[in-house]
């Protein structure tokens, strides 16, 4: 037998926001080119490992969308090698709760070929396999012992489990995060275990039980910090053979970062921030691919400040190139020096822009002084601004001064 294992589509993905458009798109596109690649092979079932939709909300096109991408691989499938093919999915922690789950979406009284796992109907079986679908839990190791532990001594035929969770010591598991162990695994003699909620591709691993797992990562490039290589899993059982299917991103999507060595001026900066624009700007090119870019700024200034740096030539160059759709420089962790902290000139009175106020342009003014002076004593050393700890006693002042004050608008 063969199957065809995928995960984490993310159907619906928008962010950034300022190109939602451009990202929806990207996620659509993989999901139907890895629908044309599976209707090559001759698969019986494909799993689908969680977080097939982005969120509950979704537009109704993108729900129809999925449903008729699931029909066209079940019905190409069949078209094309004569078996009818089951499609088999479980939630991930994107696709909602019990309560609301998105998946319900897809369900339909004629859609024989797709099977939905429930939390209270974890089991699927035919006369060839029999599988295990562990929906999203926030606590996996407690799901896992309290509801798949006591049905596997059920299991028939070629035993398969489901995941939608991190499995420690094959995937990197993000600290504080909820995860199954190897052991606990191996224990229970699955013959193939299929994970999603891990984005990155992980090859298979044989289990001293004999058993294999597996993590086919996600289909598109889901944020900045992680690498283009995406896809997923062809598994022949017959031979216990496994082939990753890459499935090339649909957009160029790039971080980069430029760290200073040591105290640099703006202008250090910007002719490094230029350097890598125009790297990216060739690779677009080469590619003819369009893609947007992420640069994060770390180091010290020598002097000056952050805003030195001329976005208005970079916006240029950007603006410059067609395919170039958006791009975003983060300077929060370049630290100004102390010396341009200090603002060495008399702080102005700003109380004759608000003559037309009254003897409420004193309060302005008093406020202004005092907002000064906290920004001076306790503003954040690197990014000059305040806590919103900090900020309360300001906010409060505020609001006292206006609604001890009221103002009499004039009558045209």
């Amino acid at each position: 037998m063969k199957f065809a294992v995928l995960a984490d589509a993310h159907i619906g993905r928008s962010i950034p926001l300022a190109i939602a458009e451009h990202r929806r798109q990207a996620f659509e596109n993989a999901f139907s080119k890895t629908i044309n690649s599976i209707i090559k092979f001759n698969v019986e079932y494909v799993f689908i490992c969680g977080d097939l939709f982005e969120r509950r909300t979704l537009r109704p096109k993108m729900v129809q969308f999925v449903h008729d991408e699931l029909y066209r691989l079940a019905i190409e499938l069949e078209k094309n090698h004569g078996k009818k093919v089951k499609i088999l999915v479980i939630r991930g922690n994107h696709d909602g709760r019990p309560e609301s789950d998105t998946l319900d979406y897809l369900k339909h009284p004629l859609a024989e070929y797709l099977h939905l796992f429930s939390d209270s109907d974890p089991i699927y079986a035919d006369d060839k396999i029999t599988v295990i679908g562990l929906n999203y839990h926030d606590k996996l190791e407690r799901a896992y012992n309290e509801v798949i532990k006591p049905l596997i001594k059920e299991l028939k035929g070629l035993k398969i489990f489901l995941v939608h969770g991190f499995i420690a010591s094959y995937n990197n598991v993000p600290p504080y995060s909820s995860s199954l162990t190897l052991d606990d695994l191996s224990e229970a003699n699955f013959d193939y275990i299929f994970t999603g909620h891990y984005h990155k591709m992980c090859s298979p691993r044989k289990l001293p039980s004999g058993g294999w797992v597996l993590t086919p990562g996600s289909l598109e490039i889901y944020d900045f910090a992680e690498t283009p290589d995406k896809g997923y899993y062809i598994v022949d059982s017959n031979k216990q053979e496994f082939h990753w299917i890459p499935i090339e991103p649909y957009h160029l999507m790039k971080q980069v970062n430029i760290d200073g060595d040591k105290s640099r001026p703006p202008s250090w900066y910007e002719e490094k921030i230029i350097e890598v624009i125009m790297d990216f700007i060739n690779e677009l090119r080469s590619t003819k691919k369009e893609g947007y870019l992420r640069i994060k700024v770390r180091g010290k200034l020598s002097e000056g400040w952050p805003s030195d740096i001329n976005n208005e030539y970079i916006s240029e160059l950007t603006q410059s190139e067609p395919n170039f759709l958006w791009f975003d420089i983060d300077t929060m962790d370049l630290e100004i020096p102390k010396e341009t902290q200090i603002i060495k000139k008399d702080i102005a009175d700003i109380s004759e822009y608000f003559l037309e106020l009254g003897d409420f342009t004193e309060v302005i003014n008093e406020m202004h002084l005092k907002t000064r002076e906290t920004l001076e004593e306790e503003a954040s050393t690197l990014t000059g601004l305040l806590t919103s700890t900090q900020r309360i006693p300001l906010i409060q002042d505020w609001l006292k001064f206006f609604e001890e004050k009221k103002f009499k608008v004039e009558k045209p």
